[in-house]
């Protein structure tokens, strides 16, 4: 089955009749400021990748988590897809908590690998039926409730699991914004993924890390050796994870960004709950077809959102720049003006 995501921007196109390059694409948590790459050597192009390269040492000092503990991978995706495989290989099948909202590869992959899904509201309701479990998975932060879990709830959430050596998947692709996913002292059921393309802004690079102790690691890395993560792909990992100053400046460039953002949808959309997790900012509707209506006007005017899957919510990224900004801002008025909010 094929799930709804952010971009296709082509499908839009033919949809809408109107010219790719004319979009204006906020249906994505991908940063519009984009780590500026320097020339890739044509070494790097014309070679083998290595493992030995300094991508790990990069990414353990960014994320905090011991070297030994982290597999680099094709984008985060690789191990959402994988790992329901490998632990109905090496723990057979099971129930899985999953988010009820929220980025619906998980359940997809899970339900594929013949696990049974538990769906939860909230971590709330998480916790409650955690005894119920044998695994479960959490976006941290949730895309795109915003929802986001203390450190004291995560580790009971994995204690509990750990009572049916059960495993806690921590999701944490759009988390450089919100720092405090360390994962040193965490217990050992605990898996943690990560991604480049987000933060970053380099989705197109397809890079991430697997971060853990549990045997589901070393059973990734196995699938992936010899050369998983390309070449091009781990030199530029060195330099971003290690380019402090820039991402100091990143930080500060989307907490400005999703700060307007998040007030000038407030301004347009005042019945609604409006919630940003830095990356991407979205409002909730009752009444699905109010979602269906402004995502559709706002297309109209080259203007490309993610509506939710249940028809209840709407993702806005960050526009860029001030044109962009001034783009959107023109567009809600219009769909004030029609009395779409």
């Amino acid at each position: 089955m094929a799930l709804n995501h952010g971009g296709r921007l082509r499908v839009a196109s033919a949809r809408y009749g109107i010219a790719l390059d004319a979009w204006l694409d906020l249906s994505t948590g991908i940063a519009p400021w984009s780590y500026p790459v320097p020339a890739v050597p044509s070494r790097v192009w014309a070679r083998l990748p290595e493992a030995d390269d300094g991508l790990i040492a990069a990414a353990a000092d960014y994320y905090q988590a011991p070297a030994g503990e982290i597999a680099a991978l094709p984008g985060s995706q690789f191990a959402i897809q994988a790992l329901p495989k490998a632990v109905r290989t090496t723990r057979g099948p099971a129930r899985i908590g999953v988010p009820a909202v929220g980025y619906t590869e998980h359940a997809q992959a899970w339900a594929m690998a013949g696990h049974e899904l538990v769906r939860y509201h909230d971590l709330a309701e998480l916790e409650g039926i955690a005894v119920a479990l044998d695994h479960a998975v959490v976006i941290q932060p949730n895309n795109p409730t915003a929802e986001q879990a203390d450190s004291v709830t995560l580790a009971g959430l994995a204690d509990e699991l750990a009572r049916r050596d059960g495993l806690l998947l921590v999701d944490a692709a759009f988390a450089d914004c919100n720092p405090g996913i360390h994962t040193t002292a965490w217990p050992a059921n605990v898996l943690v993924l990560r991604s480049v393309g987000k933060f970053f802004g380099l989705a197109g690079v397809r890079l991430g890390f697997l971060i853990g102790r549990a045997p589901e690691v070393a059973c990734l890395q196995a699938q992936l050796r010899p050369w998983g993560v390309s070449h091009p792909a781990r030199w530029i990992g060195c330099h971003a994870l290690a380019d402090r100053a820039w991402q100091a400046a990143q930080q500060a460039r989307i907490a400005a960004g999703a700060h307007a953002l998040t007030r000038r949808l407030e301004t347009v959309c005042l019945q609604q709950a409006v919630v940003s997790a830095g990356l991407f900012t979205s409002v909730f509707f009752d009444d699905h077809e109010q979602a269906g209506r402004i995502h559709a006007a706002l297309a109209e005017q080259a203007i490309w959102t993610r509506l939710g899957d249940n028809g209840r919510w709407l993702r806005f990224g960050l526009p860029g720049d001030g044109t962009a900004q001034t783009r959107l801002g023109a567009a809600l008025e219009t769909v004030a003006e029609r009395g779409l909010c």
